[in-house]
Formats: structure tokens, sequence, C-alpha cells
């Protein structure tokens, strides 16, 4: 059984490597593939737990309990949305009048698309499979440590990719011609948001491992100058990795000209750098120059996008007024049906009906709001669970941090990567891109399960 516990452990960094290079697996083939990989992972990490348990998987259980039993009903009340007749009070309205206009009798369902509903939570559940085998695999220090040095290396090796097209001046994404976002970074993305939020990751993860690897003279109370010295000679070697990582990412951050992307890739590294205040791996010195570091560097970022921004306003306040118009009309519809939603997945068709002149002529297939959109596909109450489960794993990883005594860097990756996705799903829908997706479930899971109390058991 240690054989299938590596191979699903390996499974999972390669899927994490590889799900960015399909366009963000934003078609239909690719999350249906991904969905794939994550079941036959997670069918093999349960057949190797059952056949030969190790050490506190009782622990981890509990562990995992509240968070899993809020989930079960979210995905027990998707599932009903999506089935037939199962409740006929609770059907959407078209279903009705399409059985009146055949003359015959018809399925009816909760989502007025079950097709798109199925779909969406084939991908939801491949985002809880990513955070179980997460979870259950980062117990061990050292697996820990492998999963976020590889995502450093994965985020940098994509950062590089989309540096070289954007410097090249190809207008690619692989070897097919851009159709949007022409003259933005977005590496194999086709959005350049939704590689802002995975670049900011990435960047998060790189400033705390290179922290990390200089913890011991940064903590040694010496002068700046012997400091620094000290640092340079040799430890540098050491920190290569992450330092790449921060170049590459940072860069790339802000040649996606995402404004909210990076806006919210500054709000998670000025967390990373509290994280690392409070968890006395940063002096306070050092942590004042960098939080005025990042101060800078957010004005230089949005100098930086200037040659972009000037045309962006100038339909920006048309832009604004649009979203904004949508959000109303979103809310609308949530609270026409605040407890049964629409169908998980299925926010164009539900949102035909709620358009206005000014926005009838534009296809919305998303909200721009993963909240809203949330609400109005599943339902306010299954929204509200949701949160509840990333209240409890944001606070736990929060408490990890500053009552652990080691390794807070994974906690400290945890919150910050919530924090950034949070942030940005109030104006966009990245989290909803499944490469996206799961590599937040990942590093969330990492810090979830790092924050509680150290457990040097070997998973292999």
């Amino acid at each position: 059984m240690n054989f299938v516990r590596r191979f699903v452990f390996y499974g999972l960094l390669a899927l994490i490597a590889i799900a960015p290079l399909p366009f963000g697996s934003n078609r239909p083939w690719a999350w249906s593939i991904l969905s794939l990989w994550v079941g036959i992972l997670v069918l093999l990490d349960a057949v190797a737990a059952f056949a030969d348990p190790v050490r506190g998987e009782s622990r981890f259980m509990k562990r995992i309990a509240i968070p899993a039993v809020l989930f079960i009903p979210v995905v027990i009340w998707i599932v009903i949305q999506a089935t037939p007749d199962v409740l006929p009070a609770a059907a959407h309205p078209m279903w009705g009048e399409a059985a009146a206009q055949l003359g015959r009798d018809m399925a009816a369902y909760v989502s007025i698309d079950p097709e798109l509903t199925r779909d969406a939570l084939m991908v939801l559940l491949a985002y809880a499979g990513v955070f179980w085998l997460a979870a259950r695999h980062g117990r061990d220090r050292g697996n820990a440590a492998i999963m976020l040095k590889f995502f450093v290396i994965v985020s940098t090796v994509y950062a590089i990719y989309g540096l070289s097209v954007f410097f090249g001046g190809w207008e690619k994404i692989l070897w097919y011609d851009k159709t949007a976002y022409r003259g933005d970074l977005t590496s194999t993305f086709i959005n350049r948001n939704s590689y802002a939020t995975y670049a900011a990751m990435g960047l998060i993860a790189s400033v705390v491992m290179f922290v990390n690897v200089l913890a011991h003279d940064l903590r040694r109370g010496s002068a700046g100058r012997k400091m620094i010295r000290r640092m340079m000679d040799g430890v540098m070697k050491k920190a290569w990795l992450p330092i790449l990582g921060g170049l590459t990412t940072g860069t790339a951050l802000m040649l996606t000209h995402s404004r909210a992307g990076f806006a919210s890739g500054m709000i998670g590294v000025m967390a990373v750098l509290i994280g690392l205040f409070v968890a006395r791996m940063l002096p306070r010195k050092i942590a004042g120059w960098s939080v005025g570091g990042i101060v800078c560097l957010l004005i230089v970022g949005f100098w930086f996008s200037g040659h972009t921004l000037e045309r962006r306003f100038e339909r920006l306040d048309t832009d604004q007024a649009t979203r904004l118009t949508v959000y109303e009309r979103t809310i609308d519809g949530i609270q026409l049906s605040p407890v049964t939603g629409y169908g998980y997945g299925a926010f164009e068709p539900g949102f035909r009906q709620f358009k206005q002149q000014n926005i009838s002529g534009l296809t919305w297939d998303l909200a721009h709001n993963s909240y809203l959109e949330f609400a109005f596909g599943a339902g306010f109450t299954t929204l509200l669970a949701c949160l509840i489960i990333f209240v409890v794993i944001f606070a736990k990883s929060a408490s990890g941090l500053v009552l652990r005594h080691r390794d807070q860097i994974y906690p400290i990756v945890g919150v910050a990567s919530c924090l950034t996705v949070a942030a940005h799903s109030f104006v966009d829908f990245s989290v909803q891109m499944p490469a996206m997706g799961i590599c937040f479930m990942f590093l969330v899971a990492l810090g979830w399960e790092q924050s509680f109390s150290g457990e040097n058991r070997l998973l292999s």
C-alpha cells in the first residue's frame, strides 16, 4: 500500500502541474479529464487507507468532519436540482411551460439546465477531491515541503512561458492564436484575470518559501549590513528558486494588466508579510520596509499598466455601469428564488429572463461575482453553507499561524491564498476556472492541515 500512496501523491502533483496547460482546463474535455483524474486518485487513496490504515487516520477524520458535514448537503442539493421530478413544487416554471406548449408530459427539474448543473457539480467534486488529497498527504512534513516547493516550480514555469510569449510578441496560447486579451499576459489561460490570480498565488508561495530559506539569518539580530552580507555569502544559493519564482510571477502578474487581479495579489502578499511578522519569521524593521515596498509596488504596478489603462478608461464608466446592472439583476433573481436557485452552473440560461434592455444584446455566461453567481444557481442557503466551510478552514489556518511554533509557512500560504481569491471573487470568476480552482484548493488544504499539531509520521 505504500506504493499506492506514493502513486496517489505524485499523481496529485502531476495534476497540479498539467491542469493549467490546456487553457486553464476551461474546456469540457479538459475539466472532464481533470475530474476523472481526481476521482481515480481519491478511489486509490481510499483503497490504500482501508487496506493499510496509517497512524492518525481517526484523528484526520475528526478534523475534517465539520467541513465534510457542511459540504455533503451542498452536493445533495445540487444533485436534487439536476434530478427529474424529485421536487415538483420547486421545479423551474420553464418545464411546465414547455410541457404545455408541446402538449405532453415532461420531466421537471429545479435547474433550468440540468446538463450544465451536472457539469458544474463534477468540477465542484474535483475541487473537493483535491482538497481531500492535499490535506491527507500534506499531514507529513516532508510531503508538505515537497508540495509547496513543487507549486513554486510549476507557477514559475508557467510565468516564464507567459513572459517569453509576451516579450516575443506572439499573440498565441500554445499554438492557437489569441481571440481575446491581445497585448496582455495570460500564459496558458485565456482570461487575464484568472491567470492574474494564479500568478498571485505563485508569488505568495515564492515569498513565503524565500523567507523560510533565510529564516535563520533573519531571526539573528545583527546590523542591517552584516545581515545582508551574510545572506549574500552563500545563503542566496539556497534561495535561487523562490527568488526566480517571485521575480517571474510578480512580473507576470503586473503584465496581465488586471487591476483587480493585481490588487488582490497585493492583498495576499500583505497578508504574507503580516503572517511572517506574527510568526516571528520576519524582524519588525524588515517587516516595515517590506510593507512600504508593497505599497510602492502597488503604485508601480498600476503605473506599469498605464499604456492599456488609457484606452480602458474610455469605456470604464460604461463597463462599470453594465456590470453593476448585472449585479442588480442577479440579486433580483436571488430574491425571487433564495432557497432553490435556478440551477448550479446554469447562470447564463437562468439570467436571460432578468436582462434589461441595456444588456440584452450581451451574453452573460458568468456573473463576474462568484458569490452572487453561486447564490443565483444553488440558492442563498447553499452559498451560506459553503462560506461557513471556508470560514472554518480560514479560522483554523489563522489560529495555526498564531499558535504553532514551527511550519507556520503553510498556514501563511493558506491564509494569504484565501484572502486573495476571496477579494478577487467579488469582481470576477477566477476560482471558477478549473485549473485555478484546484490549485487554490491544493494550497488551502496544505495550510489547513499543517495548522494542526505536528505529527511526524511517514505516510509513504
